[in-house]
């Protein structure tokens, strides 16, 4: 699996990993163990970041990666989970990110991330609970989901002992808004996650005239355009991806869309406002 930088930090990330949103509570246990089969073949194919949180099915999502990355030597994996928000103190940020640590079978995260900006809680507060998490060997690095370009910015501005790392944010060829902030990102170092990478249904809404795109270049490359689409997002400089699948046949696609590397004209012509 291709890998590029993570942030400044020198880490290197594969460019598609493993999303685990969507994994409820209350289900069967063949549905746990399908997921534990898509987890295990995405690793064997190098998506060794899996990216979870802790409202995902109420906690039930790390459980599961739990149950799959114990079974892994620890520094072979890159293990992310996000923080919900809504915890007021210092404490209950601390609370919450043990537990999902407990729950994941680790002493540590690669990265911790707040799942979204809380409009009572200050930026500064999560980012300084965070740092000391960081002191703590909780979490290796820090980064943030769903945030503006501005709340970015004072979030960089808050932390004093380490850098923001990433920003997780809706992005795909139907969802292009955060793309267009790529600019102050690479100037930034700091690298752009993309969730939702197929959009909705996996495509299957797009636009008519989006639709030919993706259509030619596929053809191209004997590819489905849903491989294009992941292809598109991690072709370009400091952007990263984590689809979600629960079928075996689709990570294996996923995981074959890294191969390839589209050129800046095919990058270009299919933003949505390429004419």
């Amino acid at each position: 699996m291709r890998a590029v930088e993570l942030g400044k930090t020198g880490e290197k990330i594969p460019v598609i990993g493993q999303g685990t949103w969507g994994l409820s509570r209350w289900k069967s246990a063949e549905y746990y163990q399908q997921w534990k089969r898509v987890l295990h073949q995405g690793i064997s194919l190098g998506m060794t970041h899996i990216d979870t949180a802790e409202v995902y099915g109420m906690g039930m999502a790390e459980r599961i990666v739990g149950e799959v990355v114990k079974e892994y030597p620890r520094d072979e994996l890159f293990i992310a989970s996000k923080l919900f928000p809504f915890r007021f103190f210092h404490n209950s940020i601390k609370k919450a990110a043990y537990k999902s640590l407990e729950r994941l079978h680790l002493d540590y995260l690669d990265l911790y991330l707040v799942h979204w900006p809380n409009p009572v809680v200050s930026i500064e507060k999560h980012m300084r609970a965070l740092e000391a998490l960081v002191e703590e060997g909780k979490t290796r690095f820090i980064g943030v989901s769903n945030y503006s370009v501005n709340q970015v910015e004072i979030a960089m501005h808050a932390l004093k002992k380490t850098e923001l790392v990433t920003n997780q944010v809706k992005a795909s060829v139907t969802a292009q808004k955060h793309l267009k902030d790529l600019p102050f990102y690479r100037k930034e170092k700091i690298t752009l996650t993309a969730y939702s990478p197929l959009g909705h249904r996996g495509l299957a809404t797009i636009a008519d005239e989006q639709q030919k795109k993706l259509t030619l270049v596929a053809e191209k490359y004997n590819v489905t355009i849903q491989q294009v689409a992941l292809s598109w997002l991690v072709s370009m400089e400091g952007v990263i991806t984590i689809p979600k699948t629960v079928t075996i046949d689709h990570v294996k696609a996923n995981a074959r869309a890294a191969e390839t590397v589209l050129p800046t004209e095919e990058i270009r012509m299919l933003w949505e406002d390429s004419q």
